[in-house]
């Protein structure tokens, strides 16, 4: 109990409890902190006394090269930009989420609780989201959000929880055909088009018919594709203005190449960005705080537009460096590469999608402490079901039709009926 209760607290503390109105700010302000702090604790307690064999870490080593790199970044930002290794330290504080990635071989918490623990934050996130769009302007939540392309964006952390749990319905669907797992995907999508933004839905889509193209358990892959179209069908008569707004963006962004402001961004950061120090091409810029440093790189973002945040490993790579970008390739290239039952295979769709948004999405190993332990759980469950075949033997739970209309099969129960005398 107490290591699946260590893992809540940690899922929570990475969302900053949603952001809630009622979390103390203090709480909010130092959740990485607390969260870090708790993972080196029980990292300690179970290096002393834990005595049990250790099964295989398949992501040790490029887990390492990021958190090197991001070392070598304190000393780079230190030497060619001024700012203190403390407000480094402070800044970056939740890339130190990594650490937990050891701390889940120690626990050993078992894969089907993770799923379960997935799939309760996102219908969490999905009802913090669909009520805090009831109630606004009044607000349970102090993420933010404005409203743009038709609808109420609402940025609480979370969507990667949902994200992932749409895969998981999406196999759970197409595996038992009950509608309680289609009205999740329906809902999930429609949250996703109210949230307004379009490679997330785009993706989404993509590996949708990734998923149906490559399934054993779709027989008719035209049925299949009729069935998705006759449910897209309402989503999009309800949110209609909002698809054709986010349309009319994307028609708007894409009349010149050169006039992107990610591509200008990206091209900002890949050059003027950096020092006329060459070595800092290999060692990043670091992370900017509370410096002058910081009120620089603050600047181009609210002077130009240009956030690193928008130009996803690009971004990673301007603060982290080579080392970085080489753990991030390693990652991603096992986790495409590594063979997973068609069941777990949201895994592999989590980093997929990633690297479809690699240098448009908002960077998924260096910035967000709630991405980055989602992705080190996930990677976590490769090394369980690496190390045991069975690991996942409860999920899902699926019953199969005879046993389940009538206990044993007949076989068995032909077996066990007493032989009585045939009378003419």
């Amino acid at each position: 109990m107490l290591k699946k209760t260590i893992i809540i607290i940690l899922i929570l503390l990475s969302l900053k409890f949603f952001q809630l109105v009622f979390i103390p700010e203090i709480v909010i302000k130092l959740s990485e902190w607390i969260g870090f702090g708790i993972i080196l604790v029980f990292l300690v307690i179970s290096f002393v006394y834990n005595q049990e064999k250790q099964f295989k870490k398949h992501f040790t080593f490029p887990i390492i090269l990021i958190l090197l790199a991001v070392a070598i970044s304190m000393v780079a930002v230190n030497v060619y930009h001024d700012q203190s290794f403390l407000v480094t330290l402070h800044t970056q504080r939740a890339i130190y989420l990594y650490f937990a990635y050891f701390l889940l071989h120690y626990l050993k918490v078992s894969g089907e609780f993770l799923i379960k623990t997935f799939i309760a934050i996102a219908i969490l996130y999905i009802g913090l989201y669909i009520s805090q769009t009831v109630l606004y302007p009044t607000q349970i939540t102090n993420a933010k959000m404005f409203l743009d392309r038709g609808t109420l964006r609402i940025f609480a952390p979370g969507a990667g929880y949902m994200i992932i749990c749409y895969y998981i319905w999406l196999f759970l669907f197409f595996k038992t055909l009950k509608f309680k797992y289609i009205l999740a995907l329906l809902v999930t999508m429609a949250v996703v088009v109210m949230l307004g933004t379009r490679q997330v839905l785009a993706t989404m889509l993509l590996i949708t018919i990734i998923f149906i193209l490559q399934s054993k358990i779709i027989k008719s892959k035209f049925l299949l594709f009729l069935l998705i179209f006759s449910a897209i069908i309402p989503v999009y008569l309800l949110f209609q203005d909002i698809l054709v707004q986010m349309v009319d963006v994307t028609r708007e962004q894409s009349r010149g190449v050169e006039s992107n402001i990610r591509v200008r961004a990206a091209e900002f950061f890949l050059t003027d960005y950096f020092p006329k120090n060459k070595f800092a091409y290999f060692t990043g810029n670091g992370v900017a705080g509370s410096s002058a440093f910081g009120a620089k790189t603050l600047k181009y973002a609210e002077g130009y537009g240009y956030f690193q945040s928008d130009i996803g490993l690009i971004g990673e790579y301007s603060k982290f460096g080579v080392l970085f970008v080489l753990g991030v390739v390693i990652i991603l290239f096992r986790t495409m590469t590594t063979r997973l039952p068609e069941k777990l295979l949201f895994i592999r769709y989590n980093f997929l999608g990633i690297i479809i948004t690699i240098v448009t999405g908002a960077g998924a190993f260096g910035t967000n402490a709630s991405t980055i332990l989602l992705n080190v759980m996930l990677l976590y469950m490769i090394d369980l079901h690496l190390n045991d075949e069975n690991a996942f033997s409860n999920y899902p739970k699926l019953v199969k039709k005879d046993e389940s209309r009538s206990g044993p099969t007949n076989k068995k129960r032909m077996m066990n009926r007493p032989v009585q005398a045939r009378t003419f």
